[in-house]
């Protein structure tokens, strides 16, 4: 009997699936998994058919006004993970599927394409595989090992990295050993190419796809393969609804699909690290051949302020290694040459009017900027606040240290490198760089790095700080030919410690410790409530009204934490506050 009521959603943030009668010269055409053009809220919008039903509690509907697929977009799997997908990560079902779908597809435009051949695919052993490589130089030919099998087997294979500019390196790395046709998913593509790599990919003509976070969601016909490289990068995590993590994706996805994982990482995160161990994964370790030494410097004993951001020993570490013929790496996570410019007679600071964050100034562009929007202005020649003439600035930026390296070092050729180079400087001796250089890995040889500044890793907001350190440290250490020196204050620090004597069960030992003391991830489900708006009383109003609520249906199971403002207190001309619940598992959080 066929069955005239569609259930359909819409990439929108209410529950459904909604209720549309299927007119009769519609009745042998829409299908579940199908684009629907819809009425909703009294505009026309897109809609996915999920499923059918024989009556409906209402008694007048709104019929499906077109398809929009031949055929359907979606199949079971895809229909079967954004579901899970939206109940995760509190999302509707609507917005997960316009998440999987490219932006073309979230439009009225017609979709017609051609199914791949059934039953080509063959069985295909399922693993979760953690490959740990001290080196990150061995794991490319297990790597390539996996994925061959996974071609052999005729599945399709996803390759995800953390940033796009390291998907040419993986994309090359194929084209030098597997001949089968590869597809990058470029975020950064027009909405036409977009749709035609993700067309290439549904229809089975793409074998490998490569991408960013949002290439977990590519269509692969008979999905063999997932790949989290580098996993430990927090890039994997999505800012915008839904704020979904790909490394979580990848199970959830090879649970619906019956595919394999495999995390590749030198610095596992300490989640993935703790489930490896929980559940049995299969964990490979590339051991290193060659580790550089690492120094030390306890800063406590110079004065950056009468002498130099560069301690003595990083000094003469420089000076000898210049001498040598060798490549210098100086890393300092902090772009522009001052930090922050305020007036001494009044003390007024400039900072974003958006933000409410100081503002970075720019020797190179002789501008002001925000570190968290596009807020750019010309340096005050006088203070705004009391006419006052003279601005000081202070804190240092990587222009700064340039400028400091060019001074001690006048006959070496100095470079800087951050996300907005467009080039890495290959034929400077001493590079000044930020995080970026990370990118470069595979591909530049620097005889001595050096950490400018390693505690301000350790001082943010963030309980995954200490990882986060540790991982940089083990990428530097890999980084350098010959040595890596560290200036700090915090000498005893357990990361220190562990990076100095290459010890990654003790870190991991002493991370996880702390991490279940404090009740954090792993051992607890984290979820963040934000509230925002642009006038800070009323949203602090709104926080504490909602607190209150929540108090008085208080569970049992679930911690709650008062409100309080965001890490970013303002952002964009928004006031930001967040109450944080914490509980052992996210389905029990999210259903109270």
């Amino acid at each position: 009997m066929f069955l005239k009521i569609a259930q359909v959603v819409v990439g929108l943030p209410v529950e459904g699936p909604f209720d549309y009668s299927v007119p009769a010269e519609l009745a042998g055409t829409v299908a579940v998994g199908q684009r629907v053009r819809v009425l909703f809220n009294r505009r026309q919008r897109i809609g996915i058919v999920v499923g059918f039903k024989a009556k409906s509690f209402f008694k007048r509907l709104n019929p499906v006004l077109s398809c929009l697929d031949s055929p359907p977009a979606l199949d079971e799997h895809a229909l079967a993970f954004t579901r899970e997908l939206s109940e995760y990560y509190a999302c509707s079902w609507g917005e997960a599927i316009e998440t999987w779908l490219p932006p073309a597809l979230r439009t009225t435009r017609p979709l017609e394409w051609t199914p791949p051949a059934p039953g080509a695919a063959r069985e295909f052993a399922k693993n979760i595989i953690l490959l740990h490589d001290k080196s990150s130089d061995k794991r490319w030919p297990f790597i390539l090992e996996m994925v061959r099998k996974a071609l052999d087997a005729n599945r399709g294979v996803i390759f995800l990295v953390p940033e796009t500019a390291m998907v040419d390196a993986v994309a090359a790395h194929f084209a030098k050993t597997v001949s089968v046709p590869i597809m990058v998913f470029d975020k950064k593509a027009s909405a036409a190419r977009e749709l035609e790599s993700w067309l290439a990919a549904r229809e089975g003509k793409a074998c490998v796809v490569i991408g960013t976070r949002s290439a977990v969601f590519a269509p692969s016909a008979d999905l063999g393969l997932i790949v989290i490289y580098e996993e430990e990068n927090t890039a994997y995590k999505q800012e915008q609804t839904p704020h979904y993590d790909a490394r979580t994706l990848a199970r959830m996805r090879a649970g619906v699909e019956g595919c394999s994982v495999l995390y590749v990482s030198s610095a596992p995160s300490a989640e993935t690290w703790e489930q490896a161990r929980k559940e049995k994964w299969q964990k490979v370790t590339c051991e290193a051949e060659r580790l550089s030494a690492m120094q030390i410097i306890d800063m406590t004993n110079y004065n950056p302020q009468k002498t130099s951001i560069l301690s003595f020993p990083l000094q003469n570490a420089i000076r000898d290694t210049l001498a040598q013929q060798g490549k210098v790496v100086l890393l300092m996570n902090r772009k522009g040459f001052t930090t922050r410019t305020h007036c001494q007679q009044c003390g007024f600071t400039v900072q974003c009017e958006r933000c409410n964050v100081n503002l970075t100034y720019l020797y190179s562009q002789k501008v002001m900027v925000c570190r968290h929007c596009n807020f750019r202005t010309e340096l005050p020649k006088v203070c705004p606040q009391c006419h006052g003439g003279y601005l000081r600035s202070s804190g240092t930026g990587i222009e700064k240290l340039e400028s400091e390296v060019a001074r001690l070092y006048p006959q070496a050729r100095v470079g800087r490198f951050d996300t907005s180079s467009k080039s890495f400087p290959r034929q400077a001796d001493v590079v000044i760089t930020t995080k970026a250089v990370l990118r470069e890995q595979g591909a530049m040889d620097a005889s001595l790095v050096g950490v400018i500044n390693f505690d301000a890793e350790l001082h943010h907001l963030d309980f995954r700080s200490g990882h986060h350190a540790f991982a940089l440290l083990v990428r530097l250490r890999q980084l350098a030919a010959q040595k890596l020196l560290v200036q700090t204050r915090m000498m005893d620090n357990y990361v220190l410690r562990a990076v100095s004597r290459n010890d990654f069960d003790g870190f991991y030992k002493k991370e996880l410790e702390l991490r279940k003391e404090l009740g954090f991830p792993p051992y607890r489900h984290l979820v963040a409530i934000g509230l925002r708006g642009v006038n800070e009383d009323f949203v602090f109003e709104q926080a504490k009204e909602l607190f209150a609520r929540l108090e008085k249906d208080r569970d049992a199971k679930v911690e709650i934490s008062d409100p309080h403002p965001d890490v970013n207190p303002k952002l964009r001309d928004k006031y930001r506050f967040t109450i944080l619940l914490k509980g052992r598992s996210v389905k029990s959080i999210l259903a109270f």
